[in-house]
């Protein structure tokens, strides 16, 4: 470790959530009059669907700070044969996916590199449910041409894996389908589509018993038009979380967070290391529970972390591998086998790039171990290849950071899909 450490002191507002934010704009299109949304995250994933709502003739429009979207009623969107691009959005391809499959459109998807690698089987296979279609029919991912429902189907469906993306696809496809449709899920994966709908009005019922959640959606009813807040991501807090954590005589308060229960997986992984992180002003906007979060340079102990968590915290894992590092002891991870299908395979990339600085972590199909230590082994000319994956090249961003050494990170500028100020906030809060 180098004798000069950088301090990162400071209070800082982190831009909106991006699973909120896609949600706000997909669902508020279908409202019935002007949605206002305030702290939308202004990102390159979140610019993906906005020119794809754009498409089918929904207005959008930013006055000052805000975004306002003109919703054009459940089943309004205007007819659209033509080609969509989402970019490097997941989300963006997975929920339009859903929403377009009762729509009798026929659509073909692109994306950019690394989205065309990714997966699009699983979120097909439900919708065909409803009566959509894909062309090639064993298509499982970008290009592909789309064909929705000329009537949406009433559907009854067991979800089969811990998807969010999955499952809100089903509920965006059942919002435009007669009948009342169920979907059954048992696990715990977020549920911020579930919460905007009833925030907006719609005919949702949750029943929960034990570990099973059952869904209910009534179609083909109304939404109201109302104002939305856009929490800032726990997901981009992870990153400034750690930073301050693992940098000596550090101390950053976070503002305005999202703490959905099932988000935040990366606090009660945190905590299980000893970390130092206190919530206050806890409250509730727009349905969901937001609070302020202060963090403290802490001395971190190992963890081990079973499958069954996998779903609250699917993307912090590449800096929760960073903070591992500067933890006493080895930390274990289990059942997380998701990691492979993300923007890149997040076991496989973060092993490659923690190798290049010195540190070798074991890893077989669904795990990961690694044992704690502070000796790095940087050179002048060490590339980090982040495969095209935001998080990824954000996790070794802090690392740099942390540890006061240079080194390049190849396709750093993917950030800009969900974090854009992430390197002008940690320069803010540097301290020498």
């Amino acid at each position: 470790m180098p004798k000069k450490i950088n301090r990162f002191i400071g209070a800082i507002q982190l831009p909106g959530d991006k699973s909120i934010s896609h949600r706000s704009l997909i669902i508020g299109s279908q409202a019935t009059g002007i949605v206002k949304i305030s702290n939308l995250l202004e990102s390159g994933d979140i610019f993906s669907t906005i020119q794809c709502l754009k498409k089918f003739g929904i207005k959008i429009i930013k006055k000052k700070k805000d975004y306002f979207v003109y919703g054009q009623v459940v089943g309004g969107l205007e007819k659209f044969n033509g080609t969509l691009n989402c970019g490097n959005s997941g989300t963006t391809a997975r929920l339009l996916l859903g929403l377009l499959s009762t729509y009798p459109y026929t659509i073909k998807f692109i994306g950019d590199r690394s989205l065309s690698k990714r997966p699009m089987g699983r979120v097909i296979d439900v919708l065909k449910n409803f009566g959509a279609s894909v062309k090639p029919s064993n298509k499982n991912n970008f290009p592909l041409t789309f064909q929705g429902s000329f009537v949406g189907l009433q559907t009854d469906y067991k979800l089969k894996v811990a998807s969010a993306q999955i499952k809100s696809a089903f509920l965006l496809a059942a919002l435009n389908t007669p009948g009342i449709s169920s979907i059954e899920e048992n696990f715990d994966t977020r549920d911020h589509t579930e919460i905007m709908l009833k925030y907006l009005g719609a005919k949702i019922q949750v029943k929960k018993k034990s570990q099973k959640k059952i869904i209910f959606l009534e179609g083909k009813m109304p939404l109201d038009a109302k104002d939305i807040y856009v929490p800032g991501d726990i997901s981009s807090a992870s990153f400034m979380i750690v930073l301050a954590l693992i940098s000596k005589n550090s101390k950053i308060l976070i503002k305005n967070v999202l703490l959905n229960p099932t988000r935040t997986g990366i606090l009660d992984a945190l905590k299980k290391m000893k970390a130092q992180i206190q919530i206050k002003n806890k409250r509730l906007c727009s349905g969901e529970i937001v609070g302020d979060l202060f963090v403290k340079s802490s001395k971190l102990r190992s963890l081990t972390i079973q499958g069954e968590m996998a779903p609250r915290l699917i993307d912090e894992y590449p800096i929760l591998f960073i903070a591992a590092l500067f933890a006493k002891g080895t930390s274990k991870f289990y059942g997380i086998e998701e990691l492979r299908f993300k923007e890149s395979d997040r076991i496989e990339t973060m092993k490659e790039g923690l190798s290049k600085v010195g540190i070798n972590i074991k890893s077989t199909k669904s795990s990961v171990e690694i044992k704690g230590n502070k000796n790095f082994n940087v050179l002048n000319n060490t590339v980090i290849d982040a495969k095209g994956d935001h998080r990824i090249a954000m996790s070794f961003k802090i690392l740099s950071e942390a540890i006061n050494k240079k080194f390049k990170i190849k396709d750093f500028q993917y950030v800009q899909t969900s974090f854009p100020t992430f390197t002008k906030i940690i320069k803010n809060l540097k301290k020498n």
